[in-house]
């Protein structure tokens, strides 16, 4: 049996999951090139913010807002690296 390791395009983690799907939704017309150190950041602003990833994954709805206002941020800020289509 083979051992298929840790791959990019699936991340582990739950929170890089779940930062995932969120940039799915607010660049569905731009592609995003999912980078796990820019998730990593991503987790620890939140954390640095008093967000909590056992209250979101409960339903925090406050947590979810705070994630969303980060990731909104971080997109504007260029700390997502978004890339172009190919062509």
């Amino acid at each position: 049996m083979s051992n298929k390791g840790i791959m990019p395009n699936d991340p582990s983690r739950a929170d890089h999951r779940f930062i995932r799907l969120q940039l799915k939704e607010f660049l569905a017309k731009k592609p995003v090139h999912h980078n796990p150190p820019e998730y990593d950041h991503c987790s620890r602003v939140f954390a640095r913010a008093g967000g909590s990833w056992e209250r979101l994954f409960r339903g925090s709805v406050r947590d979810v807002v705070l994630l969303r206002r980060i990731l909104k941020i971080a997109i504007k800020k260029g700390f997502i690296t978004k890339r172009e289509p190919f062509r």
